[in-house]
């Protein structure tokens, strides 16, 4: 664990604390075509993240917290997708129904929430 500045989802402001380095850039979301959300959405800069007992703690007005453990690797590779990013193709797994419909209502439209393969990485 380090103390540093880390963003762990690509379009969500940045956090600051003891934070797994694993967990920077590690998740990105995507519109219903699999394209990346514009990372200068203002939607998306009402959204708190922290991490806490190794979860991704999500919280927004209006909305109850959703966590997301940071450590699961998922090894199925027939459950990874793309997905698309400055029309860079990205390797990524769903975090599931319930992160999608939370991201959904939060931003009024189809939103889902993925997790990078391991193999992937992304820059600020």
């Amino acid at each position: 664990m380090t103390t540093s500045e880390f963003q762990p989802i690509y379009q969500c402001p940045p956090i600051a604390g003891p934070v797994n380095p694993a967990a920077h850039l590690r998740w990105l979301l995507i519109d219903g075509q699999s394209q990346a959300l514009d990372k200068d959405d203002q939607q998306l800069k009402q959204i708190e993240l922290i991490i806490r007992f190794d979860y991704l703690v999500i919280r927004a007005p209006g909305m109850l917290r959703l966590d997301i453990p940071v450590d699961v690797l998922e090894d199925d590779e027939d459950a990874f997708e793309e997905a698309q990013l400055d029309g860079r193709s990205l390797c990524v797994v769903s975090e599931g129904q319930l992160a999608d419909a939370w991201f959904s209502k939060l931003l009024e439209r189809p939103v889902r929430l993925v997790k990078l393969h391991p193999d992937e990485t992304l820059t600020v």
